[in-house]
């Protein structure tokens, strides 16, 4: 973010925002800790005194705001000028490069959305977000925006590395240095679905050595903060023919990681999932992302095998609202909260807003579906174009633009309200169930 943006957007924020935007934000960190398979939060109040010690259920969204890309932007390396943004490609010629501009563009994005943002996910009834990527690199943002979770009662998990170079660098101590004392801090999280080929296992050439550097940092972290778990998030592969790239083979690797998450997309059941975590640990875990998207796909053409071109159908917010609610109430049956037996700790949806920058960019493997040479404007418009996963979504395919729970112009979905009603039920049955 330039300088300049960042104070107008500050000023913007002193003249529009409601009286509690400035109420007083202790900056002494909760206090977060693993007891078995719960996770137990003392609440950091508003005097600085520490809450009761409470059973956490998390109940919450994922939250990477940016959604429809401009056509230019400030430079990553010169935020004075301004270069193309649009479509994030990395075609020859092209500087700065299509993912720097694109990294640049997704962390100030953050401090552009999260007033209207966690008003919308205090009113859901959300009490947890996870962030795929840090905010960036002005501490100042990172304080506003966790300040007002804190105030809207909502806790973070906060993403501190994405890439080897992120490792190589250690810029999660930086990171962790500025948010360590915040009371919204639920917990540190690395990666996500790093075990995964697509993720090139971090930028190390195999899954070990990729396992290896996760529990290198987890450590490293434990010496700059003992008040917050770390986790770190995978995809599910629990099988493969080589065992080094199984859960169960990072696992043994990784024995500083304390909290477990795995995103998953099995169809309408988690199936065997917990059975299988059961079977290889004793540490909790929640599901980092579950859920379908709102489009209802009815022909498609499928390309290179994983990927749906040409998608036919139209939006049905009743679909997706009806499929996540079953996904929570089949997860409720494995919360730790309620069964100290049970491993998970709660779950988050996938995802909190539609993003319309997804379909034609090579970042999320959907790079060549759209021409953006043919097609100059449609980064900043739906595209119905994903990804071709049988058995994962109600119609075989993950409409990657449509996952939001609000749609781009942050309007609720029929999800969005059901998920809200969900939400407080948990709450009171958890509160009867505690007898508080």
């Amino acid at each position: 973010m330039s300088k300049a943006l960042f104070r107008s957007v500050i000023l913007f924020s002193f003249c529009f925002f409601s009286f509690s935007s400035y109420a007083q934000v202790p900056q002494q960190p909760s206090r977060v800790y693993v007891k078995g398979a719960q996770l137990i939060v003392q609440k950091r109040q508003p005097d600085g005194s520490l809450g009761r010690p409470q059973v956490y259920i998390i109940k919450g969204v994922t939250w990477s705001p940016a959604t429809e890309a401009p056509h230019t932007g400030p430079d990553p390396f010169n935020p004075s000028e301004e270069v193309d943004y649009g479509f994030f490609f990395d075609w020859t010629g092209r500087y700065p490069a299509g993912h720097e501009v694109f990294n640049y563009w997704l962390k100030n994005e953050f401090y552009s959305h999260y007033l209207k943002d966690i008003s919308l996910m205090k009113e859901m009834n959300v009490n947890t977000v996870r962030f795929y990527t840090d905010l960036g690199d002005e501490p100042e943002v990172y304080r506003r925006i966790l300040d007002e979770f804190y105030r809207n009662d909502i806790m973070v998990i906060m993403t501190v590395v994405v890439s080897k170079g992120d490792i190589d660098s250690s810029r999660y101590r930086k990171v962790i240095n500025w948010c360590r004392d915040h009371p919204a801090i639920l917990m540190w999280s690395l990666g996500n679905e790093w075990n995964f080929d697509y993720n090139k296992y971090w930028g190390y050439g195999t899954v070990r050595q990729a396992a290896k550097a996760t529990n290198d940092v987890a450590r490293h972290i434990k010496y700059i903060d003992l008040q917050h778990p770390v986790s770190s998030s995978l995809g599910g592969r629990f099988t493969d023919s080589n065992y080094d790239n199984t859960i169960e083979a990072i696992l043994t690797v990784c024995p500083d990681i304390d909290i477990w998450a795995i995103n998953v997309y099995r169809g309408k059941t988690f199936t065997n999932l917990f059975d299988q975590w059961k079977a290889i640990s004793s540490k909790p875990l929640y599901i980092s992302e579950f859920g379908t998207d709102s489009f209802k796909t009815e022909k498609y053409d499928v390309v290179r095998g994983y990927q749906a071109d040409n998608c036919i159908g139209q939006e049905d917010q009743n679909m997706q609202a009806q499929f996540n609610l079953a996904l929570w109430q089949e997860l409720r049956k494995y919360l730790s909260a309620f069964n100290p037996d049970e491993p998970c700790l709660g779950g988050i949806i996938h995802s909190f807003n539609d993003s319309l920058w997804k379909v034609g960019s090579y970042h999320v493997g959907l790079g060549g579906l759209i021409d953006y040479q043919q097609e100059a404007t449609s980064y900043n418009l739906y595209n119905s174009e994903g990804f071709y996963l049988p058995g994962s979504h109600p119609d075989g395919i993950s409409n990657e633009e449509y996952f939001g729970l609000v749609d781009a112009q942050r309007r609720p979905k029929k999800s969005f309200w059901v998920l809200k009603k969900y939400y407080k039920e948990l709450d009171s049955e958890q509160g009867s169930f505690l007898g508080y």
